[in-house]
């Protein structure tokens, strides 16, 4: 593999370390004494001012660099997490949230980015190799954390120590994607192997994006937001107990390397299956005790592995030249989606129960895997 691919993976497993701060900040909301409905509106006031600009931006760079939208979306994800580091009320963390999640107005970019650097032919193996390298770095970095907190009690220097590196490290990203890795001129940029077997596939591709808008709508209502609070309420963990369930998680993908190759299926197949596997995620979360909860996770790799494998590849092979102002556009949509979503989380779990989010959740994504199999099999 080329050399500006292998360093394209070093530049992601930053974004796989800034995970963090997604996965423990709903923790930090409940320790600033946010309630569970009181955090879930934060989140929907921040993807509605996210939805507009997503479908402005990717239209917008289909003219312009990624490189350059992708080094300001991490500049603001930094200041978004010193922010959060110095949040001490409500309007701060809203203000920190809002800049950190800007980032999913430039999170259309990263497909264009890709799909002008990384040949056809080494599309599945590439997307092979990220998952796992995002993954490992995570177990890396994750696995010495939790030998330094307590287990249901975190310190309030935890949470702002993380956000503060998490923070340098972005900035370390835009500056990589600006000079040092290779540079694409627009988002509509193909690779020049891309080029001579371009056969886009209108009905395809929506198929696919679809797929993906229900996929992260649907994690925007069963999120990590109200996993954060379960865990707390129910099962009274901590940060602690997020951050070995995202170990058991990382784990569960990087084993994949010994298992996911002795599976011959076909992309499509691969997104259908994963994504039918990582309904039952919701499911285990049903049973209310640790044994599950920890499943939970191992189930929802198994399922990621095959859905995120699979979907780069079909988007990229299926889209139209003029990608830029699908994925701003479907993209756009799914942040609208998610105006409504953490905030109707929230409250179906302060007035009847999590679970109820649960059952919910299950079955979105149980549609999602039947209205892709139609649309990816039909006239095939």
């Amino acid at each position: 593999m080329q050399k500006e691919l292998k360093l394209y993976f070093f530049n992601n497993a930053i974004l796989a370390y800034s995970f963090i701060t997604i996965l423990i900040s709903p923790m930090f909301a409940n320790k600033l004494g946010l309630s569970v409905l009181e955090a879930g509106m934060v989140f929907s006031t921040v993807y509605g001012i996210q939805a507009l600009l997503t479908i402005i931006m990717g239209h917008y760079f289909e003219r312009k660099s990624p490189n350059i939208g992708l080094a300001i979306g991490r500049i603001l994800f930094a200041i978004g997490n010193v922010i959060l580091a110095l949040a001490f009320n409500s309007y701060l963390y809203l203000i920190a949230q809002i800049l950190i999640g800007s980032f999913d107005v430039f999170a259309p970019l990263i497909s264009m980015y890709e799909r002008a650097i990384v040949p056809p032919s080494q599309r599945n193996k590439f997307y092979s190799y990220l998952i796992l390298i995002s993954e490992g770095i995570k177990i890396l970095l994750f696995l010495p954390m939790i030998f330094f907190i307590d287990y249901d009690n975190t310190t309030i220097a935890f949470y702002r120590n993380i956000f503060i590196s998490v923070s340098a490290f972005n900035l370390i990203y835009a500056f990589v994607i600006l000079k040092i890795l290779p540079f694409v001129n627009s988002g509509s940029d193909l690779h020049e192997d891309h080029i001579k077997i371009h056969k886009p596939n209108l009905r395809k591709f929506i198929t696919v994006m679809i797929n993906q808008i229900l996929f992260f709508a649907n994690f925007g209502f069963g999120s990590y937001l109200i996993i954060s609070y379960f865990v707390k309420e129910t099962l009274n963990g901590d940060a602690k107990v997020m951050i070995i369930y995202e170990i058991i998680f990382s784990s569960t993908v990087l084993s994949s390397m010994f298992w996911k190759k002795k599976i011959k299926i076909s992309n499509e197949n691969s997104l259908i299956l994963g994504m039918f596997i990582m309904s039952f995620f919701y499911i285990l979360l049903l049973f209310n005790n640790w044994t599950t909860f920890y499943l939970s996770h191992v189930v929802l790799a198994i399922g990621f592995v095959f859905w995120f494998s699979s979907k780069e590849p079909l988007k990229q092979e299926f889209a139209p030249k003029n990608f830029g102002r699908y994925e701003g556009f479907f993209n756009g949509f799914n942040l609208f989606s998610k105006i409504f979503t953490p905030g109707l989380a929230g409250f179906i779990a302060s007035k009847y129960s999590y679970n109820t989010v649960f059952f919910i959740s299950f079955f979105v994504l149980l549609f999602n895997t039947i209205i892709t199999y139609f649309g990816l099999k039909k006239g095939a």
